[in-house]
């Protein structure tokens, strides 16, 4: 029989390998609902409550409680370790470096002269969300134009707003025809290459908004993102693409994943920088959640990191991609 002190220690090691089992089974289908999508946000921790569950096992003394809170725990590490630890950047023989600052201003509260004080010092395209026009007149009063003097540019009031700076120019894309994703595309001429570049700013919708069918209207931004980027795809040919934003979703929805055929890899899959959580980020509070992505398609990400952007409720990301002169070399 159970003493009372087994009984409490089997009963939490359960409800600790139950949820585990059930944040790997939300991870692993579209999200029907706001509340999947909430559990799935959590995914990136579940291997320390699947942790705590085999510890548990182990008090409890029961060997198949514990073989399946082996078997748990190792599922939680499989599907999270090789994401964010296990890749190495590719190499690509002759190629450019292609620096990119990607930022949420958070309308436009970014503090312009440190924005632009690190774009200068790292950064060859910026990729931006909610622009303001004021912002754009705050960014143009701190010297921004000077270093990027190309510019693809779609302000907007509120969170709507969206833009591209370059220090090498761009050629506007054709709008998007989709609802419910902000962006801005152009084909970038970098000095040596054979074929233009296409790059993208973008920002989904989020599913959190103040709003009547807020997650139907996320779902359609995430399919409506999807049809652009093998619209852009079709675009470059054998050219670089590189998309940048904030995609407000995780590696562990698999909307997000989803986007990823058809050539497309995520920067920090592909280089294995590791956790670097971009969002909610203020002051003291450290990000929980990675909802900023760079994605590139017949390029590689050589390094991705996140920084501090004051003013800003996200982390910004710097990354370099390694754009090939001659796609079309064998």
């Amino acid at each position: 029989m159970f003493g009372r002190p087994q009984m409490l220690w089997t009963t939490l090691s359960v409800a600790a390998l139950a949820s585990c089992v059930f944040v790997l089974i939300v991870r692993f289908m579209p999200l029907p609902n706001i509340v999947a999508l909430l559990v799935s946000v959590g995914a990136p921790y579940i291997p320390v409550i699947a942790l705590m569950g085999l510890a548990l096992s182990m008090i409890s003394r029961l060997s198949v409680l514990s073989i399946a809170a082996v078997a748990v725990f190792a599922a939680t590490v499989a599907v999270q370790v090789p994401w964010y630890f296990l890749g190495s950047p590719p190499s690509v023989e002759r190629h450019t470096d292609i620096r990119v600052l990607s930022s949420n201003l958070r309308k436009s509260r970014v503090e312009p002269t440190s924005f632009v004080r690190l774009a200068n010092r790292s950064a060859d395209v910026i990729t931006v969300s909610e622009l303001t026009p004021e912002g754009v007149r705050r960014f143009d009063h701190a010297g921004l134009g000077e270093t990027f003097p190309y510019s693809v540019l779609k302000p907007a009031s509120g969170a709507g707003g969206i833009g591209l700076w370059s220090r090498f120019p761009l050629t506007p894309s054709p709008p998007s025809k989709y609802r419910d994703t902000t962006i801005v595309a152009a084909k970038l001429k970098i000095p040596g290459a054979r074929s233009d570049a296409l790059v993208a700013s973008v920002h989904v919708t989020s599913p959190l908004s103040i709003g009547l069918n807020i997650f139907d209207d996320w779902r359609r931004g995430i399919t409506g993102l999807k049809a652009s980027l093998n619209d852009f795809a079709k675009t470059a040919g054998a050219g670089a693409v590189i998309v940048a934003g904030d995609f407000n979703s995780t590696p562990d929805m698999r909307q997000f994943r989803d986007l990823l055929t058809n050539g497309y890899r995520d920067a920090v899959e592909q280089t294995g920088a590791g956790l670097g959580p971009t969002f909610p980020s203020y002051g003291w509070f450290r990000p929980l959640i990675t909802i900023d992505h760079v994605l590139t398609r017949n390029a590689a990400a050589s390094s991705i990191k996140t920084v501090d952007m004051k003013g800003s409720d996200h982390r910004a990301l710097l990354a370099t991609i390694k754009v090939p002169l001659d796609p079309t070399a064998s």
